[in-house]
Protein backbone atom coordinates (compact mmCIF):
# COMPACT_ATOMS: atom_id res chain seq x y z
CA UNK A 1 0.00 0.00 0.00
CA UNK A 2 1.33 3.48 -0.72
CA UNK A 3 -0.21 6.84 1.05
CA UNK A 4 -0.42 10.22 0.22
CA UNK A 5 -1.38 12.95 2.15
CA UNK A 6 -2.99 15.57 0.14
CA UNK A 7 -3.52 19.28 1.62
CA UNK A 8 -4.21 22.98 0.65
CA UNK A 9 -1.40 24.82 2.09
CA UNK A 10 1.76 25.13 3.55
CA UNK A 11 2.59 25.19 7.28
CA UNK A 12 4.03 28.57 8.02
CA UNK A 13 4.86 27.72 12.20
CA UNK A 14 8.30 26.19 12.37
CA UNK A 15 7.12 24.43 15.41
CA UNK A 16 4.50 22.21 13.67
CA UNK A 17 6.67 22.35 10.53
CA UNK A 18 9.50 20.46 13.41
CA UNK A 19 6.62 18.25 14.48
CA UNK A 20 5.70 17.39 11.08
CA UNK A 21 8.61 16.30 10.17
CA UNK A 22 9.29 14.20 13.18
CA UNK A 23 6.37 11.93 12.23
CA UNK A 24 7.56 12.15 8.65
CA UNK A 25 11.02 10.37 9.29
CA UNK A 26 8.79 7.62 11.71
CA UNK A 27 6.51 7.11 9.41
CA UNK A 28 9.04 5.98 6.71
CA UNK A 29 9.78 2.73 8.30
CA UNK A 30 6.59 1.31 7.54
CA UNK A 31 4.75 2.44 4.62
CA UNK A 32 5.89 4.03 0.95
CA UNK A 33 3.86 7.66 1.13
CA UNK A 34 4.15 11.21 -0.02
CA UNK A 35 3.24 14.43 0.71
CA UNK A 36 1.67 16.80 -1.84
CA UNK A 37 1.47 20.29 -0.29
CA UNK A 38 -1.00 22.57 -2.95
CA UNK A 39 -1.37 25.92 -3.19
CA UNK A 40 -3.62 27.78 -1.97
CA UNK A 41 -6.54 28.37 -4.71
CA UNK A 42 -6.09 31.48 -6.73
CA UNK A 43 -10.01 32.48 -7.58
CA UNK A 44 -11.04 36.20 -8.06
CA UNK A 45 -14.56 35.57 -6.27
CA UNK A 46 -14.95 35.92 -2.65
CA UNK A 47 -17.42 33.86 -2.50
CA UNK A 48 -16.67 30.32 -0.66
CA UNK A 49 -18.74 27.99 -3.08
CA UNK A 50 -15.83 29.81 -6.06
CA UNK A 51 -13.16 28.87 -3.07
CA UNK A 52 -13.93 25.31 -2.35
CA UNK A 53 -14.81 24.63 -6.18
CA UNK A 54 -11.63 25.94 -7.39
CA UNK A 55 -9.31 23.95 -4.64
CA UNK A 56 -11.77 20.57 -5.51
CA UNK A 57 -10.82 20.75 -9.38
CA UNK A 58 -7.04 21.34 -8.34
CA UNK A 59 -7.21 18.18 -5.51
CA UNK A 60 -9.06 16.05 -7.97
CA UNK A 61 -6.57 16.48 -10.63
CA UNK A 62 -4.17 15.19 -8.66
CA UNK A 63 -5.79 11.88 -7.93
CA UNK A 64 -5.78 8.80 -9.93
CA UNK A 65 -9.58 7.37 -10.58
CA UNK A 66 -8.20 4.00 -8.69
CA UNK A 67 -6.97 5.95 -5.91
CA UNK A 68 -9.04 5.27 -2.69
CA UNK A 69 -9.83 8.71 -1.37
CA UNK A 70 -10.15 9.57 2.41
CA UNK A 71 -11.70 13.40 3.24
CA UNK A 72 -10.59 14.42 6.55
CA UNK A 73 -13.67 16.14 7.99
CA UNK A 74 -15.50 16.81 11.41
CA UNK A 75 -18.43 15.53 10.16
CA UNK A 76 -17.04 11.64 9.37
CA UNK A 77 -17.00 8.82 10.75
CA UNK A 78 -14.96 8.63 14.24
CA UNK A 79 -12.67 5.85 14.31
CA UNK A 80 -10.23 4.88 17.36
CA UNK A 81 -6.75 4.26 16.94
CA UNK A 82 -7.20 0.49 16.69
CA UNK A 83 -10.58 0.86 14.55
CA UNK A 84 -8.00 3.29 12.35
CA UNK A 85 -5.18 0.54 12.44
CA UNK A 86 -8.05 -2.08 11.39
CA UNK A 87 -9.47 0.21 8.71
CA UNK A 88 -5.54 0.11 7.71
CA UNK A 89 -5.25 -3.60 7.67
CA UNK A 90 -8.57 -4.45 5.51
CA UNK A 91 -7.26 -1.95 3.18
CA UNK A 92 -4.02 -4.15 2.83
CA UNK A 93 -5.58 -7.32 2.91
CA UNK A 94 -8.22 -6.49 -0.19
CA UNK A 95 -5.24 -5.06 -1.92
CA UNK A 96 -5.90 -1.56 -2.08
CA UNK A 97 -2.76 0.33 -3.94
CA UNK A 98 -2.96 3.88 -3.06
CA UNK A 99 -5.02 5.69 -0.10
CA UNK A 100 -4.96 9.71 -0.35
CA UNK A 101 -5.62 11.66 3.06
CA UNK A 102 -7.06 15.39 2.01
CA UNK A 103 -7.69 17.92 4.05
CA UNK A 104 -9.27 20.55 2.32
CA UNK A 105 -8.74 24.33 2.38
CA UNK A 106 -10.27 26.79 5.16
CA UNK A 107 -14.01 26.47 3.66
CA UNK A 108 -14.04 23.10 3.74
CA UNK A 109 -14.94 20.26 1.02
CA UNK A 110 -16.75 21.54 -2.06
CA UNK A 111 -19.39 18.51 -2.82
CA UNK A 112 -17.93 17.43 -5.71
CA UNK A 113 -15.14 16.40 -3.24
CA UNK A 114 -17.15 15.17 -0.87
CA UNK A 115 -19.12 12.99 -3.43
CA UNK A 116 -15.34 11.83 -4.76
CA UNK A 117 -14.65 10.63 -1.17
CA UNK A 118 -14.78 6.58 -0.77
CA UNK A 119 -14.73 7.47 2.95
CA UNK A 120 -14.89 10.31 5.42
CA UNK A 121 -12.86 10.66 8.56
CA UNK A 122 -12.88 12.83 10.96
CA UNK A 123 -9.99 13.52 13.57
CA UNK A 124 -12.18 15.13 16.11
CA UNK A 125 -14.89 16.32 17.09
CA UNK A 126 -13.39 19.92 17.47
CA UNK A 127 -12.55 22.12 14.39
CA UNK A 128 -8.80 21.52 14.12
CA UNK A 129 -6.36 24.13 12.63
CA UNK A 130 -4.84 22.45 8.69
CA UNK A 131 -1.17 22.66 11.40
CA UNK A 132 -3.00 20.02 13.71
CA UNK A 133 -5.27 18.41 11.31
CA UNK A 134 -1.66 17.25 9.46
CA UNK A 135 0.18 16.24 12.54
CA UNK A 136 -3.15 14.43 14.13
CA UNK A 137 -3.31 12.67 11.15
CA UNK A 138 0.34 11.76 10.32
CA UNK A 139 0.28 10.69 14.13
CA UNK A 140 -2.05 8.61 13.81
CA UNK A 141 -1.30 6.82 10.68
CA UNK A 142 2.27 6.60 12.23
CA UNK A 143 0.26 5.07 15.84
CA UNK A 144 -1.73 2.72 13.63
CA UNK A 145 1.34 0.76 11.45
CA UNK A 146 2.88 0.55 15.32
CA UNK A 147 -0.29 -1.01 16.42
CA UNK A 148 -0.51 -3.56 13.69
CA UNK A 149 3.61 -4.28 13.97
CA UNK A 150 2.73 -5.09 17.82
CA UNK A 151 4.64 -2.32 18.65
CA UNK A 152 4.68 -0.54 22.62
CA UNK A 153 4.19 3.08 20.93
CA UNK A 154 0.52 2.61 21.64
CA UNK A 155 -0.56 2.17 25.65
CA UNK A 156 -3.90 0.04 25.50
Amino acid sequence: MNITFLWIGKSKDKNFVSIIENYKKRLKHYVSYDILELKDAKVKSKKKDDITKKEAEVILSKIDTSDYLVLLDERGAHLSSTGLSDWIQHKQNISINKVVFVIAGAYGAHTSLKDRADFTLSMSHLTLTHDMARIFILEQVYRAFTILKGEKYHNE
